[in-house]
């Protein structure tokens, strides 16, 4: 029995309904796109810390990672404060050139990457603030933390020291465009690369929403995680719990947890 042409307006029909398909999945498409890049960065980040640490140590020498217009740690007068970039800048890796003589002279070496970036393209580190992360909620944003926007943030240098110690520092990573008004969905495309100084850990937490901050405060729970978290999911009373287990159940390391956001909600 022969079968049934379709007609030109079945073809067009389908089409259509295949087209208007495509316009509801392309920006989520989009959006998952730019978030593994981002993630990545993150992960090519906390890699060359590991890397870099783990030179120090071998080499005997003292290490610094820092990004373009990093004031030199040395001159106590400089400011550390910088232009927030608003272009991809790539970390740069210095090391002692000679540690016995000129224990303050460094110089650049190349980064273990094979000459690949290690911030994907649109991927920005808008600040390197020392000490234990803070996260701010006096501002009247929806996400808590340092800015991200224009203007100047503080960047200071991460130094790696041969006995396997560092500083507490956190890289503040973001695809977000400089100009970007900030909102409640914006928090999971801010990843803080956490070093902690006390045991070389790193693990990559996305921004926490302000309502998320003062949730974990109400409960006595420590917005420094630990662990990999970077789902976009909210911080909720419901999962909360959950995730404190996560973060106080998981060991010391400097791999941190997975880079998927497994430890989300």
């Amino acid at each position: 029995m022969a079968r049934r042409a379709y007609t030109l307006l079945e073809v067009l029909l389908v089409i259509g309904l295949l087209g208007l398909i495509g316009l509801i999945l392309l920006p989520n498409l989009g959006d998952e796109i730019w978030r593994r890049s981002l993630i990545e960065s993150a992960d090519r980040l906390r890699s060359l810390i590991v890397m870099t640490h783990a030179g120090a140590v071998h080499d005997g020498v003292k290490y610094r990672i820092q990004f373009p217009g990093t004031a030199d740690p040395n001159d106590r007068d400089a400011r550390k404060e910088i232009d927030i970039p608003i272009e991809t800048l790539q970390p740069q890796v210095y090391r002692q050139s000679d540690a016995l003589r000129y224990p303050e002279a460094f110089e650049e070496v190349e980064l273990p990457f094979g000459g690949a970036a290690v911030l994907q393209p649109g991927t920005r580190c808008v600040a390197v603030l020392p000490g234990r992360p803070s996260f701010d909620v006096e501002g009247s944003g929806p996400i808590a933390g340092p800015s991200i926007g224009e203007g100047q943030q503080t960047f200071v240098p991460l130094a790696l020291h041969p006995d396997g110690t560092s500083e507490w520092v956190t890289f503040v990573l973001t695809d977000l465009p400089y100009d970007t008004q900030l909102e409640w969905e914006h928090a999971a495309r801010i990843l803080n690369v956490i070093v902690d100084g006390r045991t070389g850990q790193v693990w990559v937490q996305r921004a926490l929403r302000r309502e998320e901050v003062k949730l974990m405060q109400e409960k006595g729970a420590s917005p420094i995680l630990h662990v990999d978290f970077t789902s976009a999911d909210e911080i909720t009373e419901d999962n909360l719990l959950k995730i404190q287990f996560r973060s106080t159940g998981v060991s010391g390391g400097s791999g941190g947890g997975s880079g998927d956001g497994t430890t989300a909600p």
